[in-house]
């Protein structure tokens, strides 16, 4: 059972690691010349789905990465991303700090601050960093690794 858990763990783990691989190559042919070609290649596609109201919304959030949406509920869910980024990066760095400065130092178990409120602040925090940037940088695979990312950390929570 033990050596069946940890073969699903290994398995686990090294998936995490290819999505996220692809992320960041799809991030890398998105900044590249590919790009052009990417765009070309689905417009028929995205026309379709700009025609119709049920699917307007898609190419609203999924395609314009860097510029603020059109409609105000969009603009207001792009300030609550910047915020959800922000705050998760600085509370997810700030546990971390006082985890490992503990371990260097040997003050003993992280047990002050959102360690008190939450058993696992950094992973919460983690988390919220993720969906801030899933809201700042939609894209379909940062939405598929963020949901991966979530089922893992929730095994680890248990483990731990």
């Amino acid at each position: 059972m033990k050596t069946q858990r940890s073969l699903v763990k290994r398995i686990a783990a090294l998936g995490g690691i290819m999505v996220f691989f692809i992320m960041a190559l799809e991030v890398m042919i998105m900044i590249s010349p590919f790009a052009f070609f990417f765009y070309s290649v689905f417009s028929p596609f995205f026309n379709f789905l700009g025609q119709h109201a049920a699917t307007r919304w898609a190419i609203a959030f999924f395609l314009p990465h860097m510029i603020l949406p059109p409609t105000a509920f969009l603009k207001t869910v792009r300030i609550a991303g910047s915020f959800f980024l922000v705050i998760g990066f600085l509370g997810f760095s700030i546990c971390a700090l006082q985890v490992y400065l503990g371990k260097i130092f040997k003050w003993g178990i992280a047990s002050r601050g959102l360690y008190q409120m939450v058993r696992h602040p950094q992973y919460l925090l983690l988390g919220v960093w993720g969906i801030g940037m899933a809201i700042l940088w939609p894209r379909f695979i940062v939405l598929a690794s963020l949901s991966l990312m979530f089922v893992l950390y929730y095994f680890l929570a248990l483990d731990e």
